[in-house]
């Protein structure tokens, strides 16, 4: 029998293994996708002449060591998560953000691009997390062994230091200072009280 070619394109089957509470949450995200698909053009969650859009940021760190960019996350930055495949891949979120640890040469974002290159963490590219104290955040993190590009610096309408994840992708934590402006964004339907 000769094989089928197709399968040097197949990835393999990687097993995740979400926590219990993913399905509650997931079935409430469906029902939020679901109502801002029938909102009418001019209600909150309708986009005009288009799909409805989530509202949540994604963004995608390389990480060298899973288990440990998702213990940082979680106990040091106060982000939950979501679903993991041992490994591979985890989702995580914070609020409205969705982060997506990728280890670099695992199937799917982690894979080799055509040229041989593999993804790899690090870069200045950073998501930025405000905190209410900075300098109270900034201890707790250094008392748990976090790095630190620089120290607290003080920016447009923001006081700002980059840590270092342990694969030594950058995150800012920020606070708000009297110059700071933020945009309010409209209450959406399904949106939590």
């Amino acid at each position: 029998m000769t094989p089928d070619p197709l399968d040097a394109l197949r990835l393999p089957i990687v097993p995740v293994e979400p926590r219990p509470e993913f399905a509650d949450d997931l079935l409430r995200r469906i029902e939020i996708a679901q109502t801002a698909a029938t909102a009418e053009p001019g209600e909150p969650n309708a986009e005009p002449g288009g799909p409805a859009v989530g509202h949540a940021a994604t963004v995608r760190y390389f990480v060298d060591d899973l288990d440990t960019a998702i213990s940082f996350y979680c106990r040091q930055l106060g982000f939950q998560e979501e679903v993991r495949s041992p490994g591979a891949f985890a989702m995580l979120y914070r609020g409205s953000l969705r982060l997506l640890l990728s280890v670099p040469g695992a199937p799917g974002a982690g894979r080799a691009l055509p040229d041989g290159t593999v993804p790899a963490p690090g870069g200045w590219n950073r998501i930025a997390l405000q905190v209410a104290d900075l300098a109270a955040a900034v201890a707790a993190v250094r008392d748990a062994g976090a790095r630190f590009r620089d120290d607290i610096v003080t920016g447009v309408g923001v006081r700002q230091i980059v840590l270092l994840d342990p694969s030594g992708n950058p995150v800012e934590l920020f606070e708000p200072t009297a110059g700071y402006h933020e945009r309010s964004r409209p209450r959406m339907r399904g949106d939590r009280p």
